[in-house]
């Protein structure tokens, strides 16, 4: 079998937001249900890693948005590895639309893998690693997650209580979902600036997510309570980015980080549209 693997998609109704585009979370659920796919093509799946007593975790997520994904459209999700070294990896992603042919986004991801027992990182059997190897990978153009220090003056914290649903089978928060935190949270800045979803609308505007890049730190677990703090870090005519943080209320440990460079579109054309004086003024 290949070491690029390629699994092909439709847009579902269920993936779909209220501005009509695929959501940025369904990409991050789209990367690991493709990767689970690789890993059994190339005999590292579910199966082999519980004979072996480890399993993977996300540590670092890094998608650039191209192009928007609307309802029933098909597109092509390949993966390769770009390296491996002991206990982690980084792998390359990208989707690209299966009629036109053209990208729509692509991106890097760090993975780990742990040891089921002692909850440390491990590493996999050098001869299964190496059915993924390739001698001269692409390379996906990523960055170094920022160092960020927030402003109390200047941010909006919320808290969000965990619930059972947003949980994976490792019985942590699915890897998606706290893209879906950083959304909201967003969504609540814009919102308390006089901008929420339906003002948007109103106007004939939609956002839209550019580039994310989060970063897992520990994982939040079922009855945690999130305190989930929200800053405008840059800002122009046709954007900017947002960092959110994520901490555990109980103790202050930090659980994510997340920055979203964002615009606004035009509802009807889907061309970039100039925000707002008054966002601008607020941000």
């Amino acid at each position: 079998m290949s070491k690029i693997f390629t699994r092909s998609y439709r847009a579902r109704y269920s993936d779909i937001n209220a501005d009509g585009l695929l959501a940025p979370a369904d990409y991050a659920r789209y990367i690991v249900d493709t990767a689970y796919d690789w890993g059994e093509s190339l005999g590292l799946g579910e199966s082999v890693s519980q004979e072996h007593g480890f399993y993977w975790i996300i540590r670092e997520t890094e998608i650039q948005f191209f192009v928007s994904l609307h309802f029933q459209e098909e597109f092509d999700f390949t993966i390769w590895m770009l390296d491996w070294k002991r206990v982690r990896g980084t792998r390359a992603f990208l989707v690209k639309h299966k009629n036109k042919g053209i990208t729509i986004a692509q991106g890097v991801q760090q993975i780990a893998c742990m040891d089921s027992k002692t909850q440390r990182p491990i590493s996999p059997p050098e001869d299964l690693i190496n059915n993924f190897r390739l001698d001269m990978p692409r390379e996906i153009s990523s960055g170094r997650f920022p160092k960020i220090s927030l402003l109390p003056e200047k941010s909006l914290t919320l808290q969000h209580n965990v619930a059972w649903q947003d949980l994976d089978t490792l019985d942590m928060v699915n890897n998606g979902v706290y893209i879906s935190y950083a959304e909201d949270a967003m969504t609540q800045l814009f919102t308390s600036f006089g901008w929420s979803p339906i003002e948007l609308k109103n106007h004939g505007l939609a956002r839209l997510i550019r580039r994310l890049h989060i970063q897992y730190q520990m994982p939040a677990t079922w009855g945690d309570t999130l305190n989930i703090t929200t800053s405008s870090l840059k800002l122009d005519d046709m954007g900017g980015s947002i960092y959110i943080g994520m901490t555990r209320a109980s103790d202050g440990t930090s659980i994510a980080g997340c920055v979203l460079d964002w615009g606004l579109i035009d509802r009807g054309s889907g061309e970039a549209h100039p925000l707002p004086e008054s966002l601008v003024s607020a941000l």
